[in-house]
């Protein structure tokens, strides 16, 4: 450092690099003025500290009462006290006003205007030999730090895809399609049909960067992408029809084979129960049939050639359905020619008139499934695609706008027993035909209280229990020849 000059009497040093580097103020600084930061310096205070000083010594006094005299002189110890002063120092703090870090004062102003140092670098000491005179922070460079950095022309700052600088940093970004990792460099693909399906009415195809919809068969994607356009509906899951489908003016028309009917949804098709219609013209007794019926005789008759009379045969009758069930898979019922067999409901009787098996809804297309269907022994569920919930009627399929609701079970009242359907979230829903309030029977119209010829009702009050000599779902119908006159032509 050189001597400068003096200023009211007091010596100011600066360094040779006189704009550059941090130097002593040389004029009062205001805390209020721009890039002055307040210090708090140590100094030494001198003062007088007073201290006390005690001293004995013997003087001569004159005193009475001595003997023989009135005053004689003698001797007595005084102590005398004065005040002496010492210089002491003490530490004390006070707080002086600087340039901050990076700036300095000139021409006597009352603040730091001049920057030595820009975006955030710091004044380098000992630099009058060095063109670098500051140390500049991550991103800056320069002799005073007033360029920024562009990371972006190195290994392209290390970003898989776009680089962006700005001033002092840099960041990366991804294409469209696809969003950055937490690492903050590399890109990982958006699974676009995870959000509302994509916005696809049908499928949604999902690609890096990209997805795409699809229609279901039979219809073809609109301009916009999205929705679909119907060209043949019935090609679409059988146009919802339960049975056959058939175009009518561009839009799907559903029917059912004989012995159906078309119910209020007019896409799926009910049975046709013959033997209320009293137009069957069976003697005795008559049982529906899925899409048909057939003629039945009491005990001791015997069905006539054309289906429907019944004679009186004086001969002991052998229950057919007795054997094996009759050779039936599922339900037996006792005729003089054949036992007649009939399968439950989800199966359809085979051309041995014996055997069931499954009736596949979905492959034949008689499910009412408006999307997906999923067929199983002895009945089938419907599931709907991402972005749509399974509608109350276990049927159709609603798109979910917004939010999903809080999953729960479906129970879809289907007359006299309930289709009980899981949430469409699980893997596997399971649907099933159940009488309720302990009632049973193929339309679960019979109870425990049908039971008769000394019938007793079951554990599950699910049917009953007959006893020997009787058999039938009420214990209505006799093994063996009735002896008496019970019927008549």
């Amino acid at each position: 450092f050189t001597y400068s000059r003096f200023l009211k009497d007091q010596r100011v040093w600066s360094a040779s690099c006189f704009h550059f580097c941090h130097r002593r103020n040389i004029a009062i600084l205001v805390s209020s003025r721009p890039n002055v930061c307040a210090e708090r310096e140590v100094m030494l205070v001198a003062q007088r500290q007073p201290c006390v000083q005690a001293f004995t010594r013997m003087v001569k006094v004159w005193k009475q009462g001595c003997l023989g005299q009135n005053w004689c002189m003698g001797y007595e110890r005084r102590t005398a006290y004065y005040t002496a002063y010492r210089q002491v120092y003490r530490q004390d703090y006070q707080t002086v006003y600087k340039c901050c870090s990076g700036w300095s004062q000139l021409n006597g102003e009352a603040g730091c205007f001049y920057g030595v140092c820009f975006n955030g670098g710091q004044c380098r000491q000992g630099s009058r030999s060095s063109s670098q005179l500051c140390d500049c922070p991550a991103g800056f460079n320069g002799p005073s730090c007033q360029y920024d950095v562009n990371e972006c022309e190195e290994t392209n700052g290390g970003c898989e895809a776009l680089c962006c600088n700005t001033i002092g940093s840099f960041y990366c970004k991804c294409p469209s399609g696809e969003q950055l990792k937490d690492d903050g460099r590399t890109c990982q693909d958006i699974d676009e049909c995870q959000v509302h399906n994509g916005g696809c009415q049908h499928g949604c195809v999902n690609s890096r960067g990209s997805y795409h919809c699809e229609c279901n068969p039979g219809s073809r994607l609109h301009v916009d992408g999205r929705t679909c356009i119907v060209e043949n509906p019935c090609l679409d899951k059988n146009g919802g029809c339960q049975h056959d489908c058939l175009v009518d003016g561009g839009k799907a028309h559903c029917e059912c084979r004989n012995g159906y009917k078309l119910a209020e949804d007019r896409k799926t098709c009910e049975d046709i129960d013959e033997c209320e219609s009293e137009q069957t013209g069976c003697a005795h007794g008559c049982h529906n049939t899925l899409g048909s019926f057939a003629c039945v005789c009491d005990t001791a008759y015997e069905m006539g050639a054309d289906g429907r009379q019944c004679y009186r045969i004086e001969m002991e009758i052998v229950n057919s359905c007795e054997s094996n069930n009759g050779g039936c898979s599922h339900h037996c019922q006792h005729s003089t020619e054949l036992p007649v067999c009939s399968c439950n409901q989800g199966y359809r009787l085979e051309e041995d008139l014996k055997t069931c098996v499954d009736l596949d809804e979905c492959g034949v297309g008689s499910s009412c499934c408006e999307q997906d269907c999923t067929n199983y022994p002895g009945g089938y569920e419907c599931y709907c695609a991402a972005g749509y919930r399974l509608n109350s009627d276990g049927c159709s399929c609603d798109g979910i706008c917004c939010c999903l609701e809080p999953h729960h079970h479906h129970h879809v009242p289907l007359g006299p027993f309930t289709l009980i359907q899981s949430p469409p979230s699980l893997a596997l829903n399971v649907v099933e035909d159940v009488c309720l309030n302990n009632t049973f029977g193929h339309d679960c119209s019979l109870t425990c209280e049908d039971c008769s010829n000394g019938g007793l009702c079951g554990p599950g009050r699910d049917g009953c229990h007959c006893p020997d000599g009787w058999t039938g779902l009420i214990c209505n119908q006799s093994q063996y020849l009735l002896t008496a006159n019970t019927h008549r032509l």
